[in-house]
């Protein structure tokens, strides 16, 4: 063999033992000393906790990944959680409650509308939930308590690694941070980062008790927003992607900034993407 043979085989075998040595970490069980609970609506919810690694200290940052995850979070949620402490950022992750919209689809034979009657209108890929508009609303609120109240809780966590706070919110909890957010009733961080936000099934809840779009409320947010959109988002993510960037078109690079992902986030190659925007972003936040 070769001296360069050599080296490239020695090189080719230095990757695959640490691409397989992270790929085992970051499905490798959470250790107990970052496993915390805290109680929200008489029910304990899991948080985990990663301190920050090494000389950087830089603050902390709340992870909430979509509904029906874990604390740990799905597979992009999870790998922020463990790169982040290495840039000098504590994760805090928060376990999501259940679904808010999760209605059986069968229809009722009672349940059928008559001929006449007034019709939901539903997007061509959704399908009929068995959920009156007072029912979605009644559901949504309560969604919106258990994350108001559980980031409220985690504040004394995120106080014991001083510096800037970030939140980073995944999917439906995204759309349901923007509006805690835009009613004042989340403690502003200093950087929010949502990915693929969107509120499912919105459109249904009565005109008259329905907010404003996650792109109107984002423009009325005064602090600064990193917006991750990846093309295997939720399609109702992506159909408000261009309403969420124009809407925020008067905003400096500063305040708002929207990336379209050029890999989707089924693959570590676009978390790496996304990680780097959420740290490039988190520099300049930080000042260094």
């Amino acid at each position: 063999m070769t001296l360069i043979k050599q080296i490239l085989f020695t090189f080719i075998l230095t990757l695959s033992i640490g691409t397989n040595t992270f790929a085992e970490s970051l499905f490798a069980p959470v250790s107990d000393e970052q496993k915390q609970q805290i109680i929200v609506q008489d029910k304990p919810i899991d948080v985990i906790v990663k301190p920050w690694q090494g000389r950087k200290q830089r603050g902390s940052a709340i992870i909430l990944g979509p509904t029906e995850s874990d604390a740990t979070g799905l597979e992009s949620s999870r790998y922020m959680r463990l790169q982040l402490p290495l840039s000098g950022w504590a994760t805090i992750s928060i376990k999501p409650t259940e679904g808010l919209y999760r209605p059986n689809f069968a229809t009722d034979a009672d349940q059928i509308n008559k001929a006449g009657e007034k019709q939901l209108t539903l997007e061509a890929h959704q399908m009929t939930p068995k959920y009156t508009s007072s029912q979605l609303l009644e559901l949504n609120n309560f969604q919106q308590k258990v994350i108001e109240e559980s980031i409220a809780q985690i504040e004394g966590v995120a106080a014991q690694y001083p510096g800037k706070r970030i939140i980073i919110a995944a999917d439906d909890s995204a759309g349901m941070v923007v509006n805690l957010l835009h009613q004042d009733k989340l403690t502003k961080p200093d950087l929010l980062v949502i990915i693929n936000p969107y509120r499912e099934f919105e459109q249904l809840i009565d005109e008259q008790n329905r907010g404003l779009s996650i792109a109107k409320q984002l423009a009325g947010l005064d602090i600064p927003v990193l917006d991750l959109q990846s093309a295997n988002g939720h399609k109702a993510a992506l159909a408000q992607s261009i309403e969420r960037k124009n809407s925020n078109l008067v905003k400096s690079a500063n305040l708002y900034r929207q990336y379209l992902l050029q890999l989707d986030l089924s693959h570590q190659g676009g978390w790496d993407e996304a990680l780097d925007h959420i740290e490039g972003f988190a520099r300049k936040i930080a000042g260094y």
